[in-house]
């Protein structure tokens, strides 16, 4: 009897250790966008253009041709909250007529975290050195790389698109 109740309590608390180490599967949907080819997209660009620089919309408005949504949903057991972006393009006469931008970064918001993220390493040495710490920390962010904002957001989970490989049947070398 004294056998067979040890491993039983053995087995009883590694199920009730292992029922808590859940995974929690990354979920990524919609269009990711490029900052750089959002802050390209202009008023007076044609549908073909924008579809080029875009991409295709994943959902499309069956009604409305005159809208396209561009929507971008990713959730993560590392953040509270998912992340949660759409850019709306407006067309009259097949042109842009006007863009509504929900959180999908541009070129110049990532500039301007960069800058950001450079003045406040550099106060942080400037008052490590007035303490009179010896070993002053200077990071510089890899460039492309998403940093936190100051209202606490988490980086861009998803990198930068790489550049495609060449198509199947060219030649790699020198002709």
């Amino acid at each position: 009897m004294k056998r067979l109740a040890l491993p039983t309590i053995f087995l009883a608390f590694g199920a009730l250790f292992a029922s808590g180490c859940v995974y929690k599967m990354n979920i990524q949907q919609g269009n990711y966008l490029v900052p750089d080819s959002v802050s390209q997209l202009k008023e007076g660009m044609t549908r073909s253009q924008v579809r080029f620089l875009l991409g295709t919309p994943m959902v499309p408005v069956a009604f409305d041709d005159s809208r396209w949504d561009y929507y971008y949903y990713f959730n993560s057991q590392k953040f509270k909250k998912p992340l949660k972006r759409r850019l709306t393009v407006y067309f009259a006469d097949d042109k842009v007529a006007r863009y509504e931008n929900q959180g999908v970064p541009t070129q110049a918001d990532l500039e301007q975290l960069e800058r950001d993220l450079r003045k406040a390493v550099a106060e942080t040495d400037k008052d490590k050195k007035k303490s009179g710490d010896a070993t002053p920390t200077t990071t510089e962010p890899a460039s492309g790389a998403g940093t936190p904002s100051e209202a606490g957001q988490a980086p861009d989970p998803v990198p930068p698109s790489a550049p495609s490989p060449a198509p199947a049947g060219t030649p790699s070398g020198p002709t």
